[in-house]
């Protein structure tokens, strides 16, 4: 709830700077997707699944998890850059 909470005031922070209200920001527009692709440090409830349904080494998962989800982020901040660049 905290994190939730420090996203918002931030999104507030950064739409009180913007001078068109009814646009996105280029840094508005990147805080969602980063936002968005939320990288996972430890992924606590599939770990807990795979557990309860006996799986001989459920931390297996943390490494693939971080690469997905490293992979997931910078994919896009990459879009995100392209579409700020096709957009000007």
């Amino acid at each position: 709830m905290l994190l939730l909470h420090c996203g918002i005031k931030a999104m507030q922070s950064m739409q009180e700077e913007n001078e068109n209200k009814k646009i996105l920001t280029n840094d508005m527009a990147t805080f969602i997707v980063l936002n968005t692709a939320s990288i996972q440090i430890i992924p606590t409830t599939v770990i807990a699944i795979r557990n309860s349904l006996g799986s001989q080494n459920p931390t297996a998962i943390i490494v693939p998890v971080w690469i997905a989800t490293i992979c997931a982020a910078i994919a896009g901040i990459i879009a995100t850059k392209i579409f700020i660049k096709l957009g000007k």
